[in-house]
């Protein structure tokens, strides 16, 4: 059967919290806290969606997902996220994309690494697939086609250098 976790409807306000959380320890490490949708031995695998609220006059709600922040040691944990493997087929895709907009600009993407006070700049590497039989994957970067009028740029750049040192290099090879 099913289960549903819920709140009563508010007319006159908010609808009320639903937490999910396990307790805190003072030994070892913290509590795992597991979603996931149902095995099928014959069909499909369970759907596991997570939505934000409808705002029907105004904005919908946000998505966050994040980790804590680290203690005065140790570092944040990581966020991870892919498709599984398989034995037979293809695996699945991973789809990072904002919402088509009627009367404004759709939403931006931003991928972005955080700053630090030591040591060199976390990267980024975007990576297409490797293949042991047949073609590697494609790379592709494009701007947004303008339909009425310009398309968007492409812009890659390194950034300014400091009151020492150069700018970073742009190498371009095959």
């Amino acid at each position: 059967g099913n289960i549903f976790i819920g709140t009563g409807a508010a007319t006159g306000g908010r609808s009320g919290f639903v937490v999910l959380a396990p307790g805190s320890g003072n030994t070892g490490s913290g509590s795992e806290m597991v979603l996931a949708g149902g095995v099928s031995p014959s069909s499909t695998g369970g759907v596991l969606a997570m939505f934000s609220g409808e705002g029907t006059a105004s904005s919908s709600g946000n998505v966050i997902i994040r980790s804590a922040n680290a203690g005065t040691t140790g570092t944040s944990g990581s966020l991870k996220f892919s498709s599984g493997t398989t034995s037979s087929g293809n695996s699945g895709v991973l789809d990072i994309s904002s919402g088509a907009a009627t009367n404004g600009r759709g939403g931006a993407v931003v991928i972005t690494v955080g700053s630090g006070t030591s040591g060199v700049g976390g990267q980024v590497r975007i990576l297409a697939g490797r293949s042991t039989l047949h073609t590697g994957g494609v790379l592709s970067l494009g701007s947004g086609e303008g339909t009425a009028t310009t398309s968007g740029a492409v812009v890659l750049r390194s950034a300014n250098a400091g009151t020492t040192g150069v700018s970073g290099v742009l190498v371009f090879s095959s």
